[in-house]
């Protein structure tokens, strides 16, 4: 435990602190106008520049640039976050950076916004939770004792001192299960880098969160890349060959690598693309209907706006039921305590 911890505290000493993601959503948003408005990218910068707050990201940004450097790169050493860089690694070759810059805006302000819905849909239940474990620990350490001892004679126990163990072993179980799984997530983020794409792609389609999970993000960044390199005027191989040789996202080039292949051994594109399980049924669709390469292209868009779209749904619900959800459970033990407590005092006074 304390080697995994080690690794933790070296691998974020050597990273460097990425810029807040408001500041970059503020930054990509002005460049994006910019670029729309017919500006060149070196000019749009040096106007982004012109306030103090972005003076030195677009200083970095251009130093990078003139010694030769791609803008993804430039980006990454200005300290902007991996979607970012990720997102502008393909601009290299479709050069629509007003589309790239929207993009990567709209995912940070995604992200930033179900962060923070997030923190505060959690912060009051976070705090009943730790209230309520200092509770019962008290309770646990004197009344539970004291009960045990008063009817440590009695033939048979009250249902409801059995109800206080029961809830006791529950809570118990609970905290093993959330260190279990914290451990299990502590596991996975320092073993994860080291399985090649083939092995994480196996346990994601094994892992039902991950999969659901890992079906939207590689549905979206497959129809969002492809779509924008055929806009590029690429033809269909020459893309699936950019997708399956970028190094930025691992399971997508692996992916894009396995089309290539079955594409060779004679199959279809629909085939091909349906034997990715990791992609949602709406893209393996498409390419059964569509043959047409611009189609294609605006469907894909399409596809990727739809996304999007759904994402922001999804997390606006699993915010809005956190809350419910976790007052009833705690209003649930809080009721079993008080009655497990209550019913053996007065059990005890019939008796007396």
């Amino acid at each position: 435990m304390l080697s995994a911890i080690t690794k933790i505290r070296h691998s974020l000493s050597n990273k460097s602190p990425s810029l807040p993601i408001k500041k970059q959503i503020i930054f990509l948003n002005r460049l994006c106008k910019l670029l729309t408005k017919g500006y060149p990218l070196l000019k749009a910068l040096r106007m982004t520049s012109w306030d103090h707050n972005f003076k030195k990201i677009t200083e970095d940004i251009i130093d990078e640039l003139n010694v030769g450097n791609p803008l993804d790169e430039a980006f990454k050493k200005a300290n902007f976050s991996k979607q970012v860089s990720s997102f502008l690694y393909f601009a290299r070759i479709h050069k629509d950076l007003p589309s790239m810059f929207r993009q990567c805006a709209e995912i940070l302000q995604l992200h930033h916004d179900s962060k923070k819905k997030l923190q505060e849909a959690m912060r009051y239940p976070i705090i009943l939770l730790i209230f309520l474990t200092i509770a019962f620990t008290v309770i646990k350490q004197t009344i539970l004792p004291s009960f045990s001892t008063l009817f440590a004679n009695s033939t048979i126990q009250p249902w409801s001192l059995i109800i206080l163990k029961i809830t006791d072993l529950a809570i118990s179980s609970m905290g093993l299960i959330v260190l279990f799984v914290i451990g299990l997530c502590l596991g996975f983020y320092l073993t994860n880098h080291k399985l090649t794409a083939s092995h994480r792609l196996l346990m994601y389609e094994k892992t039902p969160l991950l999969r659901s999970y890992k079906m939207f993000t590689l549905s979206f960044l497959f129809s969002t890349h492809l779509s924008s390199l055929l806009k590029a005027g690429l033809p269909l191989k020459e893309a699936l060959k950019v997708i399956s040789h970028q190094t930025k996202y691992l399971e997508l080039a692996a992916y894009g690598k396995r089309i290539e292949n079955l594409l060779q051994d004679g199959q279809t594109l629909a085939a091909s693309v349906h034997s990715c399980t990791l992609f949602r049924p709406e893209l393996t669709s498409i390419f059964h209907h569509t043959n047409d390469l611009e189609t294609l292209e605006s469907e894909l868009q399409m596809l990727s706006e739809l996304l999007i779209d759904q994402l922001k749904e999804k997390m606006l619900k699993i915010v809005q039921y956190i809350q419910p959800v976790f007052f009833i459970g705690v209003a649930c033990i809080v009721v079993l305590i008080y009655a497990s407590i209550m019913l053996p005092l007065y059990q005890w006074m019939d008796q007396i």
